[in-house]
């Protein structure tokens, strides 16, 4: 037999409940009221708040609409706070007040907070879906990081250097027969013995931090990669870095021929140096390496000159190498624009990325703020590793048409940047890195297509306790769902991301609710969907 509860009961209700399921979203004891119109008129209403002793403060937020924010003071319980407004009729709307909550997914690192280039790249928002550095189908995700040397056991870039197993280090050995002695941190091409002995570099170690330093562990900045793999590559001469290219195409091939027991799952690769002054025609080896790696899967990131001057004219490898597997990076600020010095052309140049005044770490571990086309282009390659995290069917691609994901994932980081018009007419894309907006593509070619009619269902719309929220709108992003009970009052509060390839489904537990209608909104992204639906007893 089902009984309904009397209004006092379900309204007292409200505040245990609130209590419970607000733990650590709504502030305690504080609340937003609009009064009567009445009450508006008579200004004892008003006299009277202000004198109140039960309340530590009182605020008005806008007169003429009644509305005014109010704070209980800290011993009172919520039986004593629901029976203060029993006794003012004349407040006819009341709710909770709840912290405004950033749609990105910061972490907490000590020094994020001077990261402006995360944000305005939209990293974050990307975060708030995955951050594990994983394919959907379970590879470990790698970047091949090429530079004159690294620092890289320091405690915070250490955890996200790619090791690798299938080798016996130190030992004189090719031990999984790539090819190379000794690679067990990556390989030391500018060593006539190979091996993995990387002389301390600040400059290689600042680019090892800006894409991988390990993130949300309340320790100093995060890399555009909280978890990710780095294969290292030392070199300073041409041949040399033709031998750490080389190297990771080996690497990569092994792995897709071994079905990932040897080699790395590498998805891109960064270069922060180049040959000033020089053209294709100079060194032609180099340009064509990069349309080896693409066809073997890997997307490449490179910076361009540090100076005000269009790189066809003063040159630049391999920024003027003709890849659709490369991307050539120039450098842009906190405020949008691109930096004097720093390289342009509009067939040439791809895109800007921040890479002025960024916080990373030095060969000692000690954290600085530097600026170049360096530091731009990892934030590139760091983006292209983030994306792989999603989209089972561009992993597939990269292991069946490798050349194929690269050209997609080119695609997916151009079209999804930001127009800015200081990078229009001087770059092929006239965009700066949105690694959000990138997703975005990405999920459109991964659904093969976003929905053209938003999915809100909530089932079931009449039961006793457990109902079932599923959620696939239009755009992927976070939505905030709300419940309010049938005074209108605001009783649950969560939010529900909805991921791209993964549906969204929020268990809502109301056993313990009172009998009655209820109301349930969910809203995000420009979009907002509400449904009632009734909860009795049994």
């Amino acid at each position: 037999m089902r009984r309904n509860l009397s209004a006092l009961t379900f309204t007292s209700f409200f505040f245990c409940l609130a209590n419970v399921l607000g733990q650590g979203s709504r502030l305690a004891h504080q609340y937003t009221i609009r009064i009567s119109a009445e009450a508006r008129l008579n200004e004892h209403y008003l006299n009277e708040l202000r004198a109140d002793e039960q309340l530590a403060g009182f605020e008005t937020i806008d007169r003429i609409a009644g509305l005014y924010s109010l704070r209980f003071e800290e011993n009172m319980t919520d039986s004593d706070e629901y029976r203060w407004f029993e006794n003012r009729k004349w407040i006819d709307t009341r709710q909770p007040v709840y912290p405004l909550q950033s749609r990105g997914c910061n972490p907490n690192d000590s020094a994020y907070f001077g990261q402006y280039g995360m944000e305005l790249m939209k990293f974050d928002e990307v975060w708030c879906y995955r951050t594990e550095g994983l394919s959907p189908l379970g590879d470990t995700l790698v970047v091949g990081v090429i530079d004159n040397g690294f620092s890289f056991g320091l405690d915070e870039l250490y955890p996200n250097v790619y090791c690798n197993h299938a080798e016996v280090p130190d030992n004189g050995i090719d031990d999984d027969l790539n090819g190379y002695l000794d690679d067990y941190y990556g390989l030391n091409a500018r060593s006539s013995g190979e091996g993995d002995d990387h002389l301390p570099d600040s400059h290689g170690t600042q680019v090892l931090s800006v894409i991988g330093a390990k993130g949300n562990n309340q320790k100093g900045i995060t890399g555009t990669n909280q978890q990710i793999r780095m294969l290292l590559c030392s070199a300073g001469t041409s041949d040399q870095l033709l031998k750490c290219y080389y190297y990771f195409i080996r690497m990569k091939r092994e792995y897709l021929a071994s079905g990932g027991q040897r080699g790395a799952f590498m998805v891109s690769s960064n270069i922060s140096a180049g040959f000033d002054g020089y053209f294709p025609e100079d060194l032609p080896l180099v340009c064509q390496v990069y349309d080896s790696l693409g066809q073997a899967g890997i997307l490449s990131a490179v910076a361009t000159i540090n100076e005000n001057m269009d790189i066809a004219l003063a040159g630049d490898i391999p920024g003027l190498c003709p890849s659709d597997y490369m991307l050539t990076i120039t450098n842009t600020n906190r405020f949008d624009q691109k930096v004097f010095e720093a390289g342009y052309n509009l067939m040439h140049v791809d895109m800007g990325a921040c890479g002025e005044e960024i916080l990373m770490y030095n060969r000692f571990g000690e954290l600085t703020e530097e600026s170049g086309c360096s530091f731009s282009s990892p934030h590139v390659a760091g983006a292209i590793a983030l994306l792989y995290q999603f989209c089972p069917n561009l992993t597939s691609l990269n292991k069946q048409d490798p050349a194929g994901a690269a050209r997609q994932m080119r695609k997916f980081i151009l079209e999804g940047g930001d127009p800015l018009a200081t990078l229009s007419g001087i770059t092929s894309s006239g965009r700066r890195l949105n690694v959000f907006k990138s997703l975005a593509g990405l999920n459109e070619f991964c659904q093969g297509k976003l929905p053209e009619d938003p999915l809100f269902e909530l089932l079931p719309t009449i039961g006793v306790g457990n109902f079932k929220l599923k959620l696939a709108p239009k755009s992927f992003g976070t939505y905030q769902v709300r419940g309010f009970n049938a005074a209108g009052s605001s009783i649950y509060s969560r939010d529900l991301a909805y991921a791209p390839d993964v549906s969204s489904e929020l268990d809502i537990d109301a056993t313990d609710w009172p009998s009655g209608i209820y109301y349930l909104r969910v809203e995000g992204g420009g979009q907002s969907f509400s449904r009632a639906f009734a909860k009795f007893h049994e």
